[in-house]
């Protein structure tokens, strides 16, 4: 009975974890379109005079675009002659708006190829200030550690990025993959609580908030 309502348990807590892995790149990439893709524009409109870098901006919109489509080799790599990949923008406009952006969707197509020694590499070249996006690119490198097995850095990092800006985005859903990692990998089942009841005291409203009820109340029965 006892390892019965174990697995139960484990089934349960791993649905949210699912659910993240299975919507990974729409979550982060609907984000990323969203709030890049203006970049883009604005860094056009400013610094339109400059024509390696407007190339590199179109460049960017025609990987965006295949991105968007799930082409993520072909947003990766580009189409030599027609436009560069994320990951040519990224080294050819090294230390610009358009390669840094371009080191993190570089990052986010290596993470969900499964090339995670790589997306980590592109994720640490990101030195934006944005608060989300920087959050993300700590976050991302979390979800490599975890499928690489390395619980502990993934829970530290998933820490990491929840603290880096207090918003009503990534900070819950960081807080929540950290609690999944304590449970489910470290065996720490207090310290996921602690995390769950920092999301439902402090971000109740969010779309982990909501779950954090549950996950509490499933967590504390089975103590």
């Amino acid at each position: 009975m006892v390892e019965e309502i174990e697995e139960e348990k484990k089934a349960k807590a791993f649905d949210v974890e699912a659910w993240f892995k299975q919507n990974q790149k729409t979550v982060l990439g609907g984000l990323l379109v969203l709030v890049l893709g203006l970049g883009v524009y604005l860094y056009t409109r400013e610094d339109g005079e400059d024509t390696e870098e407007i190339a590199a901006a179109e460049s960017l919109f025609m990987a965006e675009h295949y991105f968007g489509q799930d082409s993520l080799e072909i947003a990766l790599k580009g189409r030599p002659g027609d436009f560069e990949g994320f990951e040519s923008i990224a080294s050819s406009q090294s230390g610009t708006d358009a390669g840094n952006v371009a080191n993190l969707y570089a990052g986010i197509c290596h993470l969900n190829l499964g090339n995670f020694e790589q997306s980590i590499s592109f994720f640490e070249n990101y030195k934006g200030d944005d608060q989300i996006l920087s959050s993300m690119a700590i976050g991302c490198q979390g979800d490599a550690q975890w499928e690489l097995g390395k619980a502990e850095a993934a829970a530290d990092l998933y820490l990491k990025a929840a603290r880096n800006s207090n918003n009503r985005f990534t900070s819950p859903m960081y807080l929540e993959k950290a609690a999944l990692v304590y449970e489910l990998e470290l065996n720490n089942t207090e310290k996921a609580i602690d995390l769950y009841s920092e999301i439902r005291d402090d971000y109740f409203s969010s779309f982990q908030g909501s779950n954090s009820e549950k996950q509490l109340l499933r967590l504390t029965a089975a103590q």
